[in-house]
């Protein structure tokens, strides 16, 4: 791996995002060139909190500002495009403005492939979709299965996921697709998600409170084991023409519910905290896990860090950084 992208020139939109930080710091430590698309700075991105700012080329502006992209594309000679960026917020935000969330989702996503059709044709691009885009249906999860999107946040999903099968398929381009459960792990601020937002309670002794009924079904998968996902399939797209516009689930496989999921960090953390369900959630599939048969058979992919090893960093990190930062 670290021999491919050695001097590689790579774009990585989203990358004050939880996967754009992580995907940055894992190119960095291979010794690529990485440029770093933003809309704006925060100060509790990764790529802030942990230095990774100067170690890349910096560019703010939109996502889905077509000269920008172009002129990024041709001025950097772009080998690789990791297009990560999406509005922020989750189910919920998307609802109160669904637009912003088509146009930094599809609009950005058709954006990107034109130009890389038109200006670096031999360029490999990942898009990271989400399970989100099955829909509500059969489980698990298998690529083979037609997407049935309801949600606008699932729509803008399945929507940049069949555009770049399209591109791959049709114009032959080195694409792929990654549909993965939900990420944790270190440096992820959306405490709207069930993991940071637990270990965050668990660091600072508060009650956690659940939107849903607790029952949910969800799957997961630590945000390193992400970023080098992305990075391997990256590398078998250039390499391989027959998974050209090629889509693969990566996730732990697990069935696991919200609570079951709450009361294992619990346990981790060793606090005595009983979480309180509210039950405020809407819009949401109550149930989705991922087959990743695939990945397995065509990338020789496992995750190399077991679930409850990865909760346990994770619970450790929320600690620390909650420690040294609630004074």
């Amino acid at each position: 791996m670290e021999h491919f992208w050695r001097g590689k020139s790579v774009l990585v939109t989203g990358a004050s995002g939880f996967l754009g930080g992580w995907l940055i710091r894992e190119l960095l430590a291979l010794d690529a060139n990485v440029v770093a698309l933003v809309r704006r700075r925060r100060p509790d991105a990764q790529l802030t909190l942990a230095g990774l700012e100067a170690r890349v080329k910096l560019v703010t502006g939109n996502v889905w500002d077509k000269d920008l992209l172009d002129s990024i594309m041709v001025r950097e000679r772009i080998d690789v495009v990791f297009h990560t960026a999406m509005s922020g917020g989750g189910v919920q935000a998307t609802l109160a403005a669904p637009i912003e969330c088509l146009r930094s989702t599809v609009e950005s996503t058709w954006l990107l492939l034109d130009g890389i059709r038109r200006l670096r044709p031999e360029a490999a691009m990942i898009v990271c979709s989400s399970d989100k885009a099955y829909g509500a249906q059969e489980l698990p999860y298998r690529e083979t299965q037609p997407l049935l999107p309801t949600h606008p946040q699932e729509v803008a999903k399945a929507a940049q996921d069949l555009l770049t099968q399209s591109f791959g398929k049709v114009y032959g381009m080195n694409v792929g697709v990654t549909r993965c459960g939900n990420f944790f792990g270190p440096f992820d601020f959306n405490f709207t998600r069930i993991i940071p937002y637990v270990a965050k309670c668990c660091a600072l002794g508060e009650v956690p409170e659940l939107r849903s009924d607790g029952l949910f079904v969800r799957d997961y998968l630590y945000i390193q084991e992400a970023a080098q996902a992305h990075l391997l399939l990256a590398e078998a797209v250039t390499m391989r023409p027959d998974l050209r516009g090629e889509v693969f689930n990566f996730s732990y496989e697990i069935q696991m519910t919200v609570l079951e999921i709450v009361e294992r960090i619990l346990r981790i953390s060793g606090v005595d905290l009983r979480p309180i369900v509210v039950n405020t959630l809407s819009h949401e599939i109550p149930n989705m896990t991922l087959s990743c048969a695939k990945a397995q058979r065509e990338l020789n992919w496992l995750p190399k860090l077991d679930f409850e090893a990865a909760l346990v960093h994770t619970a450790a990190w929320y600690r620390e950084y909650f420690a040294r930062n609630s004074a």
